[in-house]
C-alpha cells in the first residue's frame, strides 16, 4: 500500500469516527433526559397515607367514636378510640383517610374497606361544632343580658328610694335640709350604665346637689321629679335583643319590677301628701303586681301593701314596704 492510499484509508476512518459522534452524544442526551424524568416522576407520586385501621364510627352522647371487631368464633364491636367531638381540631381528610388534633395531639385514621370516606363525617362534626358555637354564644350572652337587667333593676330601685325620700322628706311640716343632703350622697354624683346588651343610662344627680345646698325646695323638688321621669322613661322604652326574650327575668319582667316599685313609692308619697283620688294608681299598682306573680315566682300578694298603705300609722312606713316588696324579689 503507498502512501497515498493510506492518508485515502485514514481520513477516511477519522472522518467516518467523528460523523459517528453527534449520534453517541444525543443517545446519551436522550438517556440522560430518561433518567431525569422517572426520578421527576418517582419524586411526584404521592405516599400511601397511613394511619389506625377502623371499621366504622359513629357520633354518640357528643364523642366521636371508631371501632373495630374482635373475636375468633363470635366476632364482636369494640370501641378502640374515642374523642370528644367539641374538642377536635384541624381535620382533614382524603377518602379513607383521616386527620385529626385533639389535645395538641395528632391522631390518624385509615377506614376500611378503602372504597368507604370519611367525608361524610367530617361535615357532620363541623356542623355540630358550628351549632355549639352558637349556643355556646347565646348562652354567654343570656348571662350577660340577665346580669345587666338585675344591675339595672337593682340601681334603679336605690334611685327610686332615694329620689322619693327626698320629695317626702321635702313636704315634711319641718325640712331637714341635712337629712335631704345624706339622700343626695347617696346618689353619688353621676351614675353611668354602659351595658352591651340594654340601652346605656346616665343620671345626672348635681342639679339635684345644688339644690339642695341652696336649700330651695321647689327647685330641688322639680330636678327630683326629673331624675324620676329619666327612670320611668328609661324602662318603659326599654327592648330585649330578639335572640334574648326567652331568659328570666327578662327585659319585660324586670321593667314591671321597676314600675310597680316606682308605683308603690308615689302611692306612698301621695298618702303623705293626702290626695284621695289615687284609684288609677292604685289599680296600676295591683295590675303590675298580678302580671308579676302570673310570670314569675314573685308571689306578692297586693293585698299586703294595699293594707300597709292605708294605715299609715307610726308602726308602718315606707321602709317596711320597701322591705316587703324586696324580699319577694329574692324569688325572681
Amino acid at each position: 500500500m503507498n502512501c497515498n492510499s493510506d492518508l485515502q484509508y485514514s481520513c477516511s476512518e477519522h472522518v467516518r469516527t467523528i460523523s459517528t459522534l453527534p449520534l453517541l452524544f444525543g443517545r446519551k442526551k436522550i438517556e440522560l433526559q430518561s433518567v431525569e424524568t422517572q426520578a421527576v416522576t418517582t419524586k411526584s407520586k404521592p405516599s400511601k397515607p397511613a394511619g389506625f385501621p377502623v371499621a366504622k364510627y359513629d357520633i354518640a352522647e357528643d364523642k366521636l367514636r371508631f371501632f373495630n371487631k374482635t373475636g375468633l368464633s363470635k366476632k364482636r364491636w369494640i370501641v378502640t378510640k374515642e374523642f370528644p367531638i367539641y374538642e377536635l381540631t384541624k381535620m382533614e381528610h382524603r377518602g379513607n383517610w383521616l386527620s385529626l388534633s385533639w389535645n395538641d395531639q395528632i391522631y390518624s385514621f385509615i377506614l376500611n374497606p378503602a372504597g368507604e370516606s370519611f367525608a361524610k363525617l367530617v361535615q357532620q362534626i363541623t356542623e355540630l361544632q358550628e351549632a355549639h358555637q352558637k349556643y355556646l354564644q347565646k348562652t354567654q350572652q343570656a348571662a350577660l343580658h340577665k346580669s345587666e337587667l338585675l344591675t339595672i333593676m337593682n340601681t334603679s330601685l336605690l334611685i327610686t328610694d332615694g329620689s322619693f325620700d327626698i320629695l317626702m322628706d321635702l313636704h315634711k311640716k319641718r325640712v331637714n335640709w341635712p337629712q335631704i343632703e345624706q339622700h343626695v350622697q347617696t346618689l353619688g354624683n353621676t351614675y353611668h350604665f354602659k351595658p352591651q346588651t340594654l340601652l346605656p343610662l346616665t343620671v345626672d344627680f348635681s342639679q339635684v346637689a345644688i339644690a339642695v345646698q341652696n336649700q330651695t325646695a321647689q327647685k330641688t323638688a322639680q330636678e327630683t321629679f326629673n331624675i324620676l321621669k329619666i327612670i320611668w322613661t328609661y324602662f318603659n322604652e326599654l327592648q330585649s335583643p330578639t335572640d334574648l326574650t326567652d331568659i328570666s327575668p327578662n327585659v319585660g319582667q324586670v321593667r314591671n319590677v321597676v314600675l310597680a316599685y316606682f308605683t308603690l313609692n308615689d302611692l306612698w308619697f301621695a298618702n303623705i301628701l293626702g290626695e284621695a283620688d289615687t284609684q288609677n294608681e292604685f289599680d296600676a299598682f295591683r295590675h303590675q303586681l298580678t302580671d308579676l306573680t302570673t310570670q314569675t315566682q314573685f308571689g306578692a300578694n297586693t293585698d299586703e301593701f294595699f293594707s300597709m298603705m292605708e294605715n299609715t300609722s307610726a308602726s308602718w312606713d315606707i321602709c317596711d314596704a320597701r322591705i316587703l316588696f324586696r324580699e319577694r324579689l329574692k324569688q325572681l
